[in-house]
């Protein structure tokens, strides 16, 4: 070898060596923004915490004493807790303690980061409105300033008062939909809170950018981050950046808490937990296939779904049909129903029915074509039914299928691009591991408890 090559390799091998290894330093220390302590991934600050150690929507803005400010599809909010990951509570800028804004506008998430948590109800606040004497009174608030039309009055109200008193407010001026918290919603209508403190306490969302490779990545020894200049995951090695994990032991990983990546296998997985008990006492989850695809497909009842997310923190999961993965337009359109004694649906969920091939539809549908002659549509589970019924003998067949509450907003938006998402008909599951692995073990309940407290499941294994 050329001593002058000999020695240039000694001389850039530590300092390349030396880079790599202060990124790694850098990035596996948390940091503190405002009244938050101990953030880390997928997070960052311009003045606290290089972007390359989180991801670009993920940055905080940081004043002392007061909570961290995040801009979520142009919109501020108040992060106001992040104890939970990957739940936080945010709550937006423009109505922290003021429930009559200068702007109206509904809440929106970039649903390629973040959604709406399965906790969530959604209010919606009519403005600008007469006294209505018909609409509790309760549920009405005094905004001061009047709006265009002379009115001060401001009403909120859930989707069943909503349609229930649809022609008083007509002459309201404008409108927006709020998330509260379940809890938040239980104390409005029990009369103990009141709408400036369920909008001050905020609403979940999950944050879910890289959260598998983040977990394999720190399971390795690594630490979470990205490029910098192509805003990928990275891991951050000791001694150098890894694409997603520093050591590969195994071909076991942890699936908890966040949307699903690529698993790194070609074979059926199962969906189960890991543990010491007898074989006896072990019962398996739900059969994985596809697992190199970004949702593999989860067989629940002898049907594919697709599955999007796991909430470990919840016990939820979102799943999608895989009939409708990828096309609205089925050739064969049949309800699918879950009859599972380990799956339970939260009341969030949603309803929406799918009209296939109809020769006449209602005023303003939603249509989404499947035909060059005949059209399609959806309906709501709180639209005048009756109506509906009225159109759907002119339709070749109809379904019904779940949705969790964020898409079922963004498709009563009336944006038809909207439906071409593919996550647009998931909806949320609750499973029950104890019942799931515990049910044959009744001489091991105890340990069975334990385990299942533990943070070792749910996984997947070859």
């Amino acid at each position: 070898m050329d001593i002058h090559l000999f020695f240039f390799i000694l001389l850039v091998l530590p300092v390349a060596y030396s880079d790599d290894h202060d990124l790694f330093l850098e990035c596996n220390q948390t940091f503190n923004c405002g009244t938050i302590q101990g953030i880390g991934y997928p997070f960052w600050s311009p003045t606290l915490r290089p972007s390359y150690c989180g991801h670009h929507g993920f940055e905080l803005i940081c004043q002392q004493n007061q909570s961290p400010v995040i801009t979520i599809s142009t919109q501020r909010f108040h992060v106001l807790n992040m104890t939970r990951p990957p739940l936080m509570t945010i709550a937006p800028v423009d109505t922290w303690e003021d429930p009559c804004p200068q702007q109206f506008h509904n809440i929106s998430l970039n649903h390629n980061l973040f959604d709406f948590a399965a906790t969530i109800r959604n209010l919606t606040i009519f403005y600008g409105c007469p006294l209505e004497d018909d609409i509790p009174f309760q549920h009405r608030f005094n905004c001061g300033t009047t709006t265009s039309n002379g009115n001060t009055y401001a009403y909120y109200l859930d989707e069943s008062l909503t349609r229930i008193h649809r022609s008083e407010l007509t002459d309201c001026d404008t409108s927006i939909i709020v998330p509260v918290n379940q809890s938040e919603f239980d104390e409005l209508w029990n009369e103990t809170g009141n709408i400036v403190g369920a909008w001050n306490k905020g609403f979940e969302v999950m944050y879910q950018k890289d959260m598998i490779s983040c977990l394999a990545c720190t399971n390795s020894g690594g630490v979470c981050g990205s490029n910098s200049s192509s805003l990928d995951f990275l891991c951050f090695c000791p001694d150098h950046p890894c694409s997603k994990s520093c050591v590969v032991s195994g071909n076991v990983f942890l699936v908890v808490e966040t949307r699903i990546n690529p698993f790194e296998s070609s074979t059926p997985l199962v969906f189960s937990l890991i543990d010491d008990r007898p074989q006896l006492c072990r019962q398996d989850g739900f059969v994985l296939s596809k697992c190199e695809d970004p949702q593999p497909i989860i067989h629940i009842g002898g049907n594919e779904y697709r599955l999007m997310y796991l909430n470990h923190s919840t016990s939820t999961m979102s799943i999608v049909r895989n009939d409708l993965w990828e096309q609205s337009c089925l050739p064969n359109p049949i309800n699918i129903t879950i009859n599972d004694s380990f799956l339970t649906y939260p009341p969030t969920n949603r309803h929406l029915t799918l009209f296939y091939n109809c020769s006449n539809v209602p005023q303003r549908p939603i249509i989404f074509p499947c035909s060059p002659e005949l059209l399609s549509f959806y309906a709501d589970d709180l639209s005048e039914r009756d109506t509906y019924r009225d159109f759907s003998n002119s339709c070749g067949t109809n379904i019904q299928v779940q949705v969790n509450q964020s898409s079922f907003d963004e498709l009563q938006t009336e944006r038809n691009e909207y439906m071409l998402e593919e996550w647009r008909f998931g909806f949320n599951v609750v499973y029950d591991f104890p019942a799931i692995f515990c049910e044959r073990c009744d001489n091991l309940v105890e340990k069975c408890s334990n385990l299942v407290n533990s943070p070792r499941y749910p996984v997947c294994k070859s």
